[in-house]
């Protein structure tokens, strides 16, 4: 038998088992009975009139609603501009996160566990306008690297990344 079949295989028995299971995890939760198909129910729709801005398309007269937050500014010092965004963190304040760092960074450190996380042998500016500071919680060992990337005169926090001790 060929490594390309037994793949074949492999994937056959997968998907027989997905097609097998799929109508009872589908089923009515109530009744437990897999044939009574469950409802759903509409889905809602939220908006953070922070970032809500309403503009005039070209050649039409009805307005066009966004709802992009605007670009970090950032600060004058990477180490700023890292504290800064734990600070925002720390007060559980999104929108004053982007005001230094982009939507990914910010998602990024609202989902890592809090701790008393200190800077950690200051931050790096390095070379072609990019620079990282590491914050450590010396309890845990965890630790947040921030990257940080210099536009015009300031500095925005472009990611983060959260590793467990």
């Amino acid at each position: 038998m060929t490594r390309s079949s037994s793949h074949t295989r492999v994937a056959l028995g997968l998907l027989s088992l997905v097609v097998l299971v799929l109508p009872v995890a589908c089923g009515d939760e109530e009744t437990g009975d897999p044939d009574t198909p469950t409802e759903i129910g509409e889905g809602t729709s939220i908006e953070n009139p922070e970032f809500t801005s309403t503009t005039e398309a070209p050649g039409t007269t009805s307005p066009t609603t966004s709802t992009t937050p605007p670009a970090p500014v950032g600060r004058p010092d990477p180490a700023d501009a890292a504290r800064f965004l734990y600070d925002a963190w720390g007060l559980d304040d999104r929108a004053l996160a982007l005001t230094v760092a982009e939507p990914g960074a910010v998602e990024a450190m609202f989902e890592a566990p809090r701790g008393p996380y200190e800077l950690y042998r200051g931050c790096d500016a390095g070379e072609f306008d990019t620079g990282g500071c590491m914050f450590r919680d010396r309890t845990t060992n965890n630790t947040l690297q921030v990257n940080l990337e210099r536009r015009a005169d300031n500095w925005v926090v472009t990611g983060v990344v959260f590793s467990p001790g």
